[in-house]
């Protein structure tokens, strides 16, 4: 255990490492290229930032998966990393053209399926949830394709805040790899490891710096997505689980933040005659805008819910309830926590303006000493004046 744990360790440090000497490189190249994500009337920015996080983390975790063969043989990971190479290309062709949803989709369906095919990333069993047990191939499929899809559309579509989605995959990389690690499965807790190490030094650019703020942008968040869902079925079909069998509701927990405000998002889409992948401001985390809170407490305040949800799901594990029991506990948790923020808080906006406006009061105390922190934070990253003369000269950044 302590050598899988030091390997682990090491896969991280050397992904960080990696990442943080990619950053100032790539968003040099970003403003010498123009590779910027602009302001508009659905996002949160004043002025162009570079688009490249993506590039980075993929590059990083890439690089560290190919150094872990020193460590630990990782065959069994090619068509996981081929998988997640081919999506991230979509990913930052998008970022780069921005190609139609409909296209992207068609891409997600197709890697899914891909990887359904061979036979290595596969949902065909509930684990005894409801008294099922192996689903038919047809059912196997769709629920499939139904999972990978959406988890990639839900971690895209909840980056809209700094540090949201990074900090969502920060969490998800570490829950599942200290999962792998105690069922000993030491290439994918290796694997995950080697992503939480990629996402940490774009979480600090992302939130804190200036100099060096960049997007995740498409390229990232969809390689989140299906590394989800790859770590998902992989969870599914631990050998020898230690949680008995309830499995299923945690994957639910481990990705409920996503998974609901993406289906709440899409369904009143839907309702009011629109487009379910039509962009707009009613995700979970632009009510908290709405309150004027910062970007930082915004995403602390989330994460806390990921935490929560995580924590409850440990505490009814101690309980030994049915798993389908169990699992419907879950789901209604889940529920209650995600939904029942958004819909208080937007009722209590459109119903109850008064009182809205003193939340609103509260969060601009409150934002004092967050934006403080981050100021200093900031200065402290820029100050580093990282590969301040590699690739490109800093008085490339400093024309725009």
């Amino acid at each position: 255990m302590t050598s899988q744990l030091l390997i682990c360790i090491s896969c991280a440090f050397f992904a960080c490492l990696l990442a943080t000497l990619f950053n100032p490189t790539l968003v040099l190249l970003a403003y010498k290229k123009g590779i910027l994500d602009s302001p508009g009337t659905r996002k949160l920015q004043t002025k162009p930032v570079p688009v490249i996080g993506g590039i980075s983390v993929y590059l990083a975790a890439i690089s560290s998966s190919i150094v872990m063969n020193i460590f630990q043989p990782t065959e069994s990971l090619f068509m996981a990393l081929a998988a997640c190479s081919i999506i991230f290309f979509v990913g930052l062709l998008d970022d780069l053209t921005d190609i139609s949803p409909y296209k992207k989709f068609v891409f997600q369906i197709l890697i899914v399926a891909i990887l359904f095919a061979s036979n290595s990333y596969r949902i065909d069993t509930m684990n005894g949830v409801f008294n099922i047990f192996d689903l038919p191939l047809p059912i196997s499929l769709l629920i499939s394709l139904l999972t990978g899809v959406g988890l990639m559309n839900a971690l895209n579509m909840i980056d809209g805040v700094d540090g949201l989605s990074s900090g969502i995959g920060i969490c998800t990389c570490g829950f599942c790899g200290f999962y792998f690690l105690i069922h000993h499965d030491i290439v994918y807790a290796a694997l995950a490891f080697t992503f939480l190490g990629s996402l940490i030094p774009f979480f600090f650019c992302n939130v804190f710096s200036r100099k060096y703020k960049m997007f995740i942008g498409d390229s990232g968040s969809l390689v989140m997505g299906l590394l989800a869902y790859i770590f998902s079925c992989r969870i599914l079909h631990e050998n020898d689980a230690l949680i008995d069998s309830k499995n299923v509701s945690l994957m639910v927990a481990i990705f409920a933040i996503p998974i609901f405000d993406t289906l709440r998002v899409m369904t009143m889409r839907m309702v009011h005659g629109g487009s379910p992948f039509k962009a707009d401001k009613t995700h979970l985390h632009h009510i908290f805008v709405s309150l004027k809170l910062p970007h930082m407490l915004i995403t602390m305040i989330i994460l806390l819910m990921v935490v929560s949800i995580e924590a409850f799901w440990f505490l009814l594990f101690s309980f030994n309830l049915d798993v389908t029991i169990h699992t419907l506990i879950v789901l209604a948790f889940c529920a209650t926590m995600v939904w029942g923020v958004y819909f208080y808080l937007n009722y209590t906006k459109n119903h109850r303006p008064e009182r809205f406006a003193t939340y609103t009061d509260w969060a601009l105390k409150l934002r004092k000493n967050p934006d403080k922190m981050v100021s200093k934070i900031g200065r402290f990253i820029d100050g580093l004046k990282m590969n301040e003369h590699g690739l490109l000269k800093y008085r490339a950044q400093r024309k725009h």
